[in-house]
């Protein structure tokens, strides 16, 4: 059975049924270097013992001055394939080099798993780092990207294209029960038994766009529209002042964070969702709240500063992708499917179908399986 080290930066629900699935297929030992990445970003922690991963090699490192050094004995360890790579943050830089190194040395396939994407970053760090995120190129045997925009990326920075393997990004909220029931408890509850309800769920930060999706809710033209905003962060006040200047606190929820077992109803119950992210420096890797979404049968409007979008959405078949920073195009988009309900229920149901064609967990495993095939055929 192929061995192989994979190193991640932190294990997040939506993960956790892509990794048991591989530790059936190969012999895998996880290593998760910086587990406080999902507390920062979404608030959940990572614990010693992950629920899910009973029966999978996995371990939790410690970090000492932002290092996880226990990655130099791991990789001149018992492996057939090294999975890693990153240019996150300084030590995940620092981490990556000394271990692709290690793995190069001895001569064992390296695969790249990133969602990095094309959208122009002409910051100072990414001119900096761009030699060595060239020479991570370079050194891997096989790349594996979640989408065509990530994996233009990466022909850009001159990968052999046939070294590069699609592997989609999948969160379909695996283990929680569709109960419309609960659903219309909730609109019920929140007294929205007559509104259509437009949705975002994500953080409140400059990079997610929601003041743009604001100022649309301003423009559309469709009556009785609820916007739920599900989340919180740095730019939740801000953002708040912004409904109350704009005269739009009777149609504006902020709900704060809803639990990931909560959020089923929510999406039930939502009759369109929104992603306006902006590039703010990069644009958004992928934006998984695109699958959750359309899992549960919701037309959805995205900027073209999601990495998903040109994969997830077929424009005028379930949604919309619009020009970023352009509140105009949302509202337009948007008012298209409020108006309309024929179309809004057949574009939920194209949102349904394309993920359960393309977008599940045997899509995700069948890519890195075609990259642990390539890499090892010519290593």
């Amino acid at each position: 059975m192929t061995r192989i080290l994979f190193i991640h930066n932190t294990v997040m629900w939506y993960r956790i049924p892509f990794f048991s699935a591989l530790a059936d297929i190969y012999s895998v030992k996880y290593l998760f270097n910086h587990p406080n990445i999902s507390q920062t970003l979404y608030g959940v922690e990572t614990t010693p013992e992950i629920e899910g991963m009973d029966g999978v090699d996995y371990q939790i490192m410690s970090n000492h001055l932002g290092i996880a050094w226990g990655l130099i004995k791991k990789a001149w360890g018992d492996y057939d394939i090294l999975v890693g790579g990153s240019w996150d943050s300084i030590p995940e830089i620092v981490e990556s080099i000394y271990y692709l190194t290690v793995a190069w040395l001895r001569r064992k396939p390296i695969i790249l798993w990133r969602e990095d994407w094309a959208w122009e970053d002409t910051s100072l760090k990414s001119k900096l780092i761009k030699p060595l995120i060239k020479w991570m190129v370079r050194t891997s045997h096989s790349i594996v990207v979640p989408g065509s925009k990530h994996r233009e990326y990466f022909l850009q920075l001159g990968s052999d294209p046939k070294k590069i393997f699609l592997m989609p990004n999948v969160s379909n909220q695996t283990g929680q029960k569709d109960d419309p029931e609960k659903a219309a408890y909730l609109r019920r509850k929140m007294g929205l038994e007559n509104k259509k309800i437009v949705m975002y769920v994500g953080r409140l930060i400059k990079r997610k766009g929601v003041q743009y999706l604001l100022q649309a809710l301003e423009k559309i033209k469709t009556e009785n529209v609820m916007l739920l905003i599900l989340g919180d962060g740095e730019c939740e006040d801000e953002l708040k002042s912004m409904v109350k200047e704009l005269g739009l606190a009777d149609k504006v929820i902020f709900t704060g964070n809803i639990a990931q077992e909560e959020l089923v109803s929510y999406y039930i119950m939502s009759d369109l969702v929104m992603v306006p992210s902006i590039t703010h420096g990069i644009g958004d890797p992928w934006v998984l709240v695109l699958n959750e979404a359309m899992y549960f049968k919701n037309p959805v409007i995205a900027t073209d500063a999601v990495g998903a979008a040109s994969d997830m959405i077929d424009a005028g078949k379930n949604g919309f992708i619009v020009p970023e920073k352009d509140s105009p195009a949302l509202a337009h988009a948007m008012d298209k499917i409020l108006e309309d309900d024929g179309l809004r229920l057949k574009m939920g149901q194209k949102s349904c179908e394309i993920i359960n064609d393309q977008f599940r967990y045997t899509n995700m495993v069948e890519g890195f399986k075609k990259a642990v095939d390539y890499s090892l055929n010519n290593k």
